[in-house]
C-alpha cells in the first residue's frame, strides 16, 4: 500500500522555490542565462516572492541557452540533482520544459482528467521574431498549433476516450488510428524553431516571445532581456529582465500593481502530497 502523506501549500511552495533556487545555481555556474517569467516576475515585482494565490513558477532562457541546458541534462541522465527530473517534451503533453521534484506527487485536474505527475516548474525558450509582419504571425501560428497537436497527441485522445462526449470520443477514436507517432508534432514544432533560430538570430529580431506556445501578441521588445538585475523572491535574490515594467506590460495590460478582483485570482485545481515520511524527511533535512 503506497503512503500518503499531505503536502501543505506551504510546502509546495517550499518544493518549487528549492527547485528554483538549484536551477538558478547550475544556470549562474554554466553562465547560462536565465530570468523569471509571467506570474513568477509579477510576483517577484509586486509582492516580493509567490504571488499569494498563485502556485506554479515559470522562467524562461534565451534559446542558445535553453539548448545548453538540455544537452546538460541530457548528459546527466535527465537530472539536475538526484531529486529534481527534468521532462522533455516528448514525455509530457507541454512544448516545454519541467524541472520535477521525483520525492512528491501532483494531480492535475483532479476532477475530470486527473494526471499524476510531481511538483514541478516550467522552463520556457525565447526566441526572436523578426517584426510584425504577415510572415511573422504565422510562424507565431504554425508554432501554437504544431503546440495543440502534441497536446491533442498526448493527452486529448486519451482522457476523451473516457469522459469526452460522443463528438469527443468519435474524434479521440480516429486520433488513435492515424496518429501512430505521437511526438510528431513536437519534433517538427522543434525543427521549426531551430530554423527560425538560424534564418532570423535575436541580433536581427525586433522582439522575443515564447514561441513554443505561439503568442505573437505578448511579444516584447529584445531589449527587455538584453541584461537582467537580480531582484527579491522569497527571501532571495533571482534574475530578472532588465526591461521587466516593459515586458510586464505586454504580459498584463493595464496597471499590473494593481490586484485583481478575487474572482479573477486563478488558482490550478490539483491533489498534491508526499510520496512517503521518507521523502518529506529527506527534503526537510536539505532545507535546514
Amino acid at each position: 500500500m503506497n503512503e500518503k502523506i499531505a503536502m501543505s501549500e506551504i510546502e509546495q511552495k517550499q518544493v518549487m522555490l528549492n527547485i528554483l533556487t538549484q536551477f538558478a545555481d547550475i544556470c549562474e555556474k554554466n553562465s547560462w542565462n536565465y530570468f523569471l517569467d509571467a506570474g513568477t516576475l509579477l510576483g517577484a515585482v509586486r509582492h516580493n516572492g509567490f504571488i499569494p494565490w498563485d502556485d506554479d513558477v515559470d522562467v524562461n532562457m534565451p534559446r542558445i541557452d535553453y539548448d545548453y541546458f538540455v544537452q546538460y541534462v541530457k548528459k546527466n541522465n535527465g537530472y539536475l540533482t538526484k531529486y529534481l527530473k527534468v521532462e522533455f517534451p516528448e514525455d509530457t503533453i507541454h512544448p516545454f520544459l519541467k524541472i520535477a521534484d521525483e520525492r512528491t506527487v501532483l494531480i492535475e485536474y483532479p476532477e475530470k482528467y486527473p494526471m499524476k505527475v510531481s511538483v514541478y516548474i516550467d522552463v520556457f525558450a525565447k526566441d526572436g521574431i523578426l517584426n510584425d509582419s504577415f510572415g511573422t504571425k504565422t510562424l507565431c501560428k504554425i508554432s501554437e498549433i504544431l503546440g495543440l497537436i502534441h497536446w491533442f497527441n498526448k493527452f486529448s485522445i486519451y482522457a476523451w476516450k473516457e469522459k469526452g462526449n460522443k463528438v469527443q470520443k468519435l474524434i479521440a477514436a480516429m486520433g488513435r488510428l492515424c496518429i501512430r507517432k505521437p511526438n510528431v508534432a513536437i519534433h517538427l514544432q522543434n525543427k521549426l524553431l531551430h530554423w527560425n533560430q538560424k534564418r532570423n538570430p535575436v541580433v536581427k529580431c525586433k522582439y522575443v516571445t515564447t514561441l513554443t506556445n505561439g503568442e505573437f501578441h505578448k511579444r516584447a521588445p529584445k531589449e527587455c532581456f538584453s541584461d537582467y538585475i537580480m531582484m527579491d523572491f522569497e527571501n532571495q535574490k533571482f534574475r530578472c529582465p532588465i526591461g521587466y515594467d516593459t515586458y510586464l506590460k505586454c504580459l498584463y495590460p493595464g496597471d499590473y500593481m494593481q490586484l485583481p478582483p478575487e474572482d479573477r485570482r486563478e488558482h490550478h485545481d490539483t491533489i498534491i502530497y508526499w510520496k512517503s515520511q521518507k521523502a518529506k524527511h529527506d527534503f526537510m533535512e536539505t532545507m535546514n
